[in-house]
């Protein structure tokens, strides 16, 4: 039972959930605190950020088992080893399952925005259950809102840490604020920037899955991208939000130049620039699902090599 509710929940995706958000915390948003160099030190408290954390990974998990849970005839169409509701677990002990979890997520989140002093951001959280919930029911089968919804919630994970500690540092240091003239606004649009960069790989990467799907997803009414359009019109959108993408790391790559950054400059070329390169040669030659897997699979190691990067961010502020 066990292995089969951690490959329902995607484990290892909520493992790198939960690595970027301490990743942001403790690596990006600590190390630019350090670096105003007036004493400001992160103020949320480690057991609270935890809670936040397992929060985010909560929903996450019970929107990977709603999602599954509605597409047990789509996944045994498409990826008919992988199908767990049903087989391994059944479909009210999933449904059972994705309620406690849910419940359980929401619950942190609003106990989380409580100790922070900002009740409302724990609607995040009830906002967020819901859009997974219509996203598994109806918003994936509709052309992109699906592919938006997902990648808005994969931009929210890095976001949602800022957004609970930004509060408790601004009561806590409004006197040093007053006094000193600074602000976190760089805190804010630095993360607000990664958070971007994460949406606009999300969305590529979920074009790319529906390019893995669309045999299945055809059969069943579904009016994805690669459906709309055909694989060689869904390719094209691909590719034009890559070259999007690469201009903007590029305007980055600039920045870094002119503040004499060479080690960013070179990490962003070698790990994000050719990345890509080697992804669009790999989206190029696909024409079947484990071509179009392995593909999707690149984006992911890319996602992953820019929360990498916070490290490597802190190294550069402090010493």
């Amino acid at each position: 039972m066990l292995p089969a509710i951690l490959k329902l929940i995607r484990w290892k995706n909520l493992l790198i959930i939960g690595f970027t958000q301490y990743c942001i915390r403790y690596l990006l948003i600590n190390g630019m605190l350090k670096f105003m160099n007036l004493g400001i030190i992160l103020q949320m408290g480690d057991f609270n950020f935890f809670l936040l954390s397992l929060s985010t990974i909560c929903i996450a998990a019970a929107g990977y088992i709603i999602n599954d849970y509605f597409d047990t005839r789509i996944d045994a169409f498409n990826k008919p080893d992988k199908v767990v509701v049903g087989k391994s677990i059944g479909r009210r002990q999933a449904m059972l399952l994705h309620t406690v979890i849910n419940v359980i997520g929401v619950a942190l989140g609003f106990y989380v925005a409580f100790r922070v002093g900002v009740i409302k951001l724990g609607f995040i959280h009830l906002l967020s259950t819901g859009l997974l919930w219509f996203y598994s029911t109806d918003f994936k089968k509709q052309f992109l809102i699906g592919n938006i919804v997902t990648s808005l919630l994969t931009a929210m994970v890095p976001m949602i840490v800022v957004l609970y500690e930004l509060p408790v540092l601004i009561t806590k240091y409004k006197t040093v604020l007053q006094f000193s003239g600074v602000n976190f606004n760089h805190i804010l649009q630095f993360v607000a920037i990664y958070a971007g960069f994460a949406f606009l790989t999300s969305m590529i990467r979920e074009i790319v899955k529906d390019m893995e799907d669309h045999f299945g997803d055809k059969q069943f009414g579904c009016n994805t991208i690669p459906i709309a359009y055909g694989i060689n019109g869904a390719k094209k959108v691909v590719y034009v939000l890559v070259v999007i993408e690469m201009i903007l790391l590029l305007l980055v790559q600039i920045k870094q130049l002119a503040s004499l950054d060479m080690t960013s400059f070179l990490y962003f070329a070698l790990c994000f620039q050719t990345g890509f390169c080697i992804f669009l040669y790999r989206i190029k030659k696909a024409h079947d699902p484990l071509h179009f897997h392995k593909a999707s699979s690149t984006l992911k190691i890319i996602m992953l090599l820019g929360v990498i990067y916070s490290g490597l961010y802190y190294y550069l502020l402090l010493y």
